[in-house]
């Protein structure tokens, strides 16, 4: 459905699916419920400085075209809005990714997150001439590795991060995630692994790391609806309890990405698709010829790579809370 403004009455555009309409002819059509979602709305748009003052703040944001409706039955709302019984809150959780905390976080560099396709690559990947620490790359299908970390919480300074905002904010308000759905593109990632119950994520009384998070092999997956040639797992979030325990939180700083209280700690990794491991001395996978580039200079170490780019996204299943990487599969070819 979309909503269309003629500047005048509001009209509520209800395409149905081929599915919708063989269930009309059926005679047995029936809406049982709605969601909304804001899919095409760029917030940031929202302009504080706008010279004419507030009633401009959202004029951009106002005057931005909205989606019809579509037809297709595999496109869905992939930001809905969602609704909260508490009707001050100033924050709503973040997701974001953390790369301070010593529990092999692995670390973005240029934007990009690099997943070595096989331990070769891995070796090569490590020598001082290239990216020169591990922190820097996931290797597939490790759970002994670096990994992807991540947290929910109300990221900002404003809110001290102890145990009674986090409860009176976060749990009392049902916004902690207790699982997060990963979206990956099958097409180049098989699997992911994610958080075991033996995780934690905490720190002591001092500020210490106390972070330990576990990760296993995630082979449950579906088709991820609305995200053509994606597919969807679901892996176990983990208590995020690490607290300021000095005057603005330093030493929490240490440990975790997020300012104020936090929520919820999340792990994950990757398996590529079969084909796309292969050793430098084996065939090479077509898929990096279709999708990506091949034989390229990437680092300066004398070695040649094959690469394909795609996207991950991790979601909180509670608070909607989504977080999007660039990831590159890399290969080495000489």
């Amino acid at each position: 459905m979309a909503f269309l403004d003629n500047s005048g009455d509001i009209i509520l555009d209800a395409v149905l699916t081929d599915l919708g309409r063989k269930k009309m002819a059926q005679g047995n059509f029936k809406i049982t419920k709605y969601a909304f979602g804001d899919d095409e709305i760029n917030y940031a748009l929202y302009n504080k400085n706008h010279a004419s003052g507030s009633p401009y703040y959202d004029l951009e944001i106002l005057q931005t075209p909205i989606f019809e409706a579509f037809a297709y039955e595999n496109i869905g709302i992939n930001y809905g809005l969602t609704s909260y019984t508490k009707t001050d809150l100033l924050y709503l959780p973040e997701l974001v990714l953390n790369q301070v905390t010593t529990d092999q976080a692995v670390n973005v560099t240029g934007a990009i997150m690099y997943l070595a396709v096989n331990s070769e690559t891995a070796n090569a990947m490590r020598s001082s001439t290239a990216l020169g620490d591990a922190k820097y790359f996931l290797e597939s299908n490790s759970t002994t590795g670096y990994k992807m970390i991540l947290e929910t919480g109300f990221n900002t300074d404003e809110i001290v991060g102890d145990i009674t905002n986090r409860q009176s904010l976060g749990a009392s308000n049902n916004l902690i995630d207790s699982n997060f759905n990963v979206y990956v593109d099958r097409r180049f990632i098989a699997g992911t692994m994610t958080p075991t119950a033996q995780s934690r994520f905490t720190n002591t009384v001092d500020g210490s790391d106390r972070v330990n998070m576990k990760i296993r092999r995630n082979t449950a997956t579906s088709k991820a609806s609305g995200l053509e040639n994606y597919s969807v797992s679901v892996g176990r979030g983990i208590a995020d309890t690490v607290y300021a325990v000095t005057a603005g939180g330093s030493a929490a700083a240490d440990v975790s990405a997020i300012k104020g209280p936090r929520l919820s700690a999340f792990a994950v990794n990757f398996t590529v698709q079969v084909g796309l491991n292969t050793t430098k001395d084996g065939t090479r996978d077509t898929k990096f010829t279709k999708y990506g580039s091949i034989g390229q200079t990437v680092f300066p170490d004398g070695y040649t790579y094959d690469y394909i780019d795609t996207e991950v996204i991790i979601e909180g299943t509670t608070t909607g809370a989504r977080f999007t990487q660039g990831i590159r599969l890399i290969r080495r070819a000489s």
